[in-house]
This record gives C-alpha cells, structure tokens and sequence, in this order.
C-alpha cells in the first residue's frame, strides 16, 4: 500500500510554536520562513519504534500535533538511526497528547536511537535572499517555473510582493509583475492576528484575519496545474494592487480580474492579467451564490467546482488546491469535512471565508493532496 502523500502542508496560527502575525515590520516575513523553508514546533523524541511498517513517537514534553479530520499533520524527523526514519512523514494518528503514529516504509522492526527530533515540515521552498524585512521565495521542485516572489515587509500593514522572472539580489530583479499588496493587520500594533496558509511545492495560499470584522486578506503565489506542460512562464501572483486594501481579488471570478500571470501562453512579453471561472452556478466569486445551503439534502454532501485560469481569453489550467463550494456561502469558515472526491481520491478539505458579507466568499482548501 503507498504511503501517504506528504506534498501538501497546512499552517495556522493557533498551531504550537507558530509565529505571530501582527501589524509590525518583518512579522509576515517570520510566518512565511516558518511555512515554506523552516517548519515549526520543533519537540525533541523520547522513543521512536517500528513495528510492521508502523512508526511510533512517545514526546513526554507533548508533541503538540492535532490530526485534521482524517488528515495528519506532515511532520519532519531529524536526527534518527536507522537514517531511513528521517525525512517527511503524515501522521497517521495522534494517540494522546505525547503519542503520534506514522506508516513508513524501508524501515525494519526495532527501536531507533540519536538525538531525534520532530517539527511540523515546511512545504520545502527556499529563501535565496533577504535584507532589513525583505525575503525573496524560491520554490524547489525540479518542474517548478523559474518565477520567485520578493516581499518587502517594511510597511507595518501593507507590505509589497513583486513576481520576478530571475533576481540577483534582494533588490535587483529581472521581468517583474506589477506591485501587489497583502494585510496584515487592520492596524500598526503588535496585536496578534489568525492567519491560515496551505502550500505544496508550488504555490502556496495565505488567508489573515487582519480585524474582528469581516474581511480576510488572502493571496496566492505560484504555479497553477498547466494544461500544457511547456507553459514555462504560468506562474500568478494574486493580491491586491491598493496598498490599502483589506482583501485581494483571489474571491473574483472574470475574465481579467484575477491577479497576473508572468506570461501569456506565447511565452514573450511581460506579465498578463489572468481570469478565473469556476461553474456556471458562480458566476462572480468563488463561494457565492449556488444551489444553497452546505449539505446537499439529496445526498448529504459537499458540493465543488473546480476553478480554471484564463488569460487573454485562452484556458492556461486549473487554480491548484481550492475549488469553489456550490453553496452560497457555505460551508462556515473552518469547517473540515472528510471523504471529498477530489481527482477521484477522498480528501480532507477546509472551508476557508475570504469575505464575510451579504455576499460570503468562501473557498474550499485541498488539505490532503496531492494537489498535481
């Protein structure tokens, strides 16, 4: 039986050791280091034994890990022997507040020794430049576009993000997009803030509920699924273009309402707007309007449509990991829900609010994957 895909991680706030976010120069750049190079949480392993493909952890401090509905976190080990332990592996069951399980395979029967360690794994990308609250993204898949994201983490509430083709430095860049804006924080302070991000290897979604009111910030950076395969500039960066603005245009559905794309499919030029559209149910946001409330009385179930990108009125592929409920609204934010057929597989998947409004905006996240 394989084992289970580790490609997709999902953060949050209120997860052990997370850092915080809040309306302070550098603060998004210290969540974006932990998600997508570093990890989190780290806890050091009293025991570690397998037992017929089963690996077992006893952390007497607390590991400090939750399962997902029927998902597992992926976890990191460090420091093991027999080194076939270390490495990224999905928790398969968290047995108490000190004991967590996980399937492996290569490993023979018997008790691991070291200094071993456990964190929560990064979604494995790479920062090849910083300076003063500046961070350049690289992703490190071997099939990944070239484009990297730059964040200029400054402001205290609005910091910059800029695709670029190819930096040199963290200030020196060749074929940019136009400068996009995220939220932090409704305000300059260092009131910490809820923030949610999903990630695989190429491309990674943050949602941050920068107020008490009714707005997510949220955006997207990275690869889509292509429909071509030579598509070597689809890469998106979806945000906002107001350094004011308390959401991005990742909710909107249209034919040049969605962020940009480095590219068109000719392959020249600079960076194009891109569209997305999901079923003909929604026609304007991802989440709203539909066939009504979450579930579907016929036959209890949730009910999604994928989303596909667009530009200059030509299909480029499908939004990665998020489709887009066929309930008004619905789900409630945060609700998890097992067992969704996605790419024929069940999935654990989260309901994800980007607007709470008289029009609710709500996404659902690909928790399990893999989302390609």
């Amino acid at each position: 039986m394989p084992l289970p895909d580790t490609s997709v991680k999902y953060f949050s706030s209120d997860m052990p050791g997370a850092p915080v976010l809040s309306g302070t120069a550098g603060a998004l750049i210290a969540v974006l280091d932990a998600c997508l190079v570093n990890g989190f949480g780290s806890v050091t392993v009293d025991s570690l034994s397998v037992e017929d493909g089963i690996a077992t952890a006893i952390v007497s401090a607390g590991h400090g890990l939750a399962m997902v509905g029927n998902t597992g976190p992926v976890i990191l080990v460090e420091g093991a022997t027999p080194a076939w332990l270390n490495g990224e592996w999905r928790v398969a069951s968290v047995g108490s507040a000190t004991t967590l399980t996980f399937a492996v395979e290569g490993v023979a029967d018997g008790a691991a020794s070291g200094a071993i360690t456990v964190r929560r794994a990064p979604a494995g990308w790479a920062k090849p430049f910083s300076g003063t609250n500046k961070a350049v993204y690289a992703r490190t898949e071997p099939d990944t576009t070239a484009m990297v994201l730059r964040v200029d983490d400054t402001p205290a509430q609005y910091p910059t993000l800029i695709m670029y083709e190819s930096m040199t430095d963290v200030d020196t860049g060749a074929g940019s997009s136009t400068p996009q804006y995220t939220v932090k924080s409704a305000a300059a302070n260092t009131t910490g803030r809820p923030w949610r991000i999903v990630a695989d290897g190429y491309a990674v979604y943050w949602f941050i509920k920068y107020d008490a009111g009714t707005w997510y910030g949220n955006g997207l950076f990275g690869d889509p699924i292509k429909a071509n395969s030579t598509d070597a500039y689809f890469c998106m960066l979806i945000a906002s273009t107001s350094a004011s603005a308390n959401t991005s245009v990742l909710h909107n559905f249209g034919s040049s309402n969605g962020g940009e794309i480095c590219r068109s499919h000719t392959q020249v030029g600079g960076a194009v707007p891109a569209g997305h559209y999901a079923s003909a149910l929604q026609t304007t946001r991802v989440g709203s309007g539909g066939m009504g409330n979450y579930p579907n009385p016929v036959d209890n179930n949730l009910l999604a449509s994928p989303i596909l990108v667009f530009a200059g009125g030509y299909y480029r592929g499908v939004r990665p990991g998020m489709c887009s409920p066929l309930h008004d609204g619905n789900p409630p934010d945060g609700t998890i829900v097992d067992n969704v057929i996605i790419n024929a597989a069940p999935r654990t998947v989260l309901a994800q609010y980007m607007i709470i409004a008289s029009n609710k905006c709500v996404a659902i996240m690909d928790l399990t994957g893999p989302w390609r």
